[in-house]
């Protein structure tokens, strides 16, 4: 007799990190640019992205992201215009059975709360037909949340790996001593708008379920 394997739950996936020969590689550069004069400058006080390594460091973790954000519009292309024709249909629906609703006549009135009658069986249809939207309209912005949030984590985790491939750069930057003032801290980098924005962006209306949401 043969057992069949259960299902395990996979792990969380553990942090990039940075190898021993893109180690060795940044703090090549890291040399090179201080050797060369390379300043990292300041804005506002706080250190900013100016060396070409940690400006090429900056531009790959935004493509990363960018591709991310392109993938997730990509994948949910199909359940988003689904979900506007939904909400358009609810939208139509929900008038229709108001407007029933509101001009009954006495007779009827008397008839629905009876349960019989063709206006009763019409408001019945409305209301089905109702309900299973709002139920997939629920189940289409589960599916929207879920996608956001894997390709934000994506392309988090990615700015995170490139933060950490930034503090080995920084380092030996600083190590090197030919710059009379170096930055006591490492650069940081800018995340992109549709990872910060606490505000109405494209995709944090999608997550959040809003019916305006425009692609």
């Amino acid at each position: 007799m043969t057992t069949r394997p259960q299902n395990v739950r996979r792990a969380a996936r553990a942090p990039l990190r940075v190898g021993m020969i893109s180690r060795k590689r940044l703090e090549r550069l890291a040399r090179q640019d201080s050797a060369s004069g390379v300043p990292g400058a300041r804005n506002n006080g706080e250190p900013e992205a100016s060396t070409p390594t940690v400006q090429a460091i900056q531009a790959h973790a935004n493509g990363y992201a960018r591709r991310e954000e392109q993938r997730f519009f990509s994948k949910i292309s199909d359940q988003l215009t689904e979900y506007r024709m939904l909400v358009r249909a609810l939208d139509d629906d929900t008038a229709a059975y108001e407007a029933k609703t509101d001009e009954l006549a006495p007779p009827d009135r008397e008839a629905i709360a009876e349960g019989h009658g063709p206006t009763f069986e019409e408001l019945r249809r409305l209301e089905r037909r109702i309900s299973r939207g709002r139920r997939r309209v629920d189940e289409l912005r589960a599916i929207i949340h879920t996608r956001f949030t894997a390709a934000r984590l994506r392309a988090s985790r990615y700015y995170d790996h490139s933060d950490e491939k930034i503090a080995i750069y920084w380092g030996a930057y600083r190590r090197s001593g030919t710059l009379d003032h170096p930055l006591d801290r490492a650069p940081v980098l800018r995340r992109t708008d549709w990872l910060t924005t606490q505000e109405q962006t494209k995709l944090l209306e999608l997550w959040q379920g809003r019916t305006d949401a425009q692609a």
